[in-house]
């Protein structure tokens, strides 16, 4: 990857953690796939910016916290065809006040300067040892 490459990806998920979707997804290409984890019970392919978008932007809904609250992203890795975004929240349901830690792991491919797929991951290693 190229160091703006990772700088890129670093500020689109800045941006997401404050809940500025405008920003994050100013470099997302757009046939731009997010997959998100296997053992998810809905678990598929988002294919499209209004599709990825829509998504993201409704991770938000069943939690009382906001994202820029909540969300701490760890070193970026440069795996060389791609950017690891490891990152935990700590989060409390909306109308339940049950307090859920989440430890996942993106997995960002970049083509000329955009962002063309999000792979999620359950842990770093995983990440790192997927395709």
């Amino acid at each position: 990857m190229a160091p703006d490459d990772v700088e890129l990806v670093r500020r689109a998920f800045d941006a997401f953690g404050r809940g500025d979707f405008d920003t994050a997804f100013a470099d997302f290409s757009p046939d731009v796939e997010w997959s998100m984890c296997a053992d998810e019970p809905d678990a598929r392919t988002h294919r499209g910016i209004a599709a990825v978008r829509r998504f993201v932007e409704s991770l938000a809904d069943p939690w009382a916290n906001r994202f820029d609250d909540v969300m701490e992203f760890h070193p970026l890795i440069d795996r060389g065809d791609a950017v690891v975004v490891p990152w935990t929240a700590r989060v409390t349901g909306r109308g339940s006040g049950v307090v859920l830690d989440v430890n996942e792991t993106y997995v960002i491919s970049l083509r000329a300067g955009k962002v063309v797929r999000v792979q999620e991951y359950r842990t770093t290693e995983e990440a790192l040892d997927g395709p």
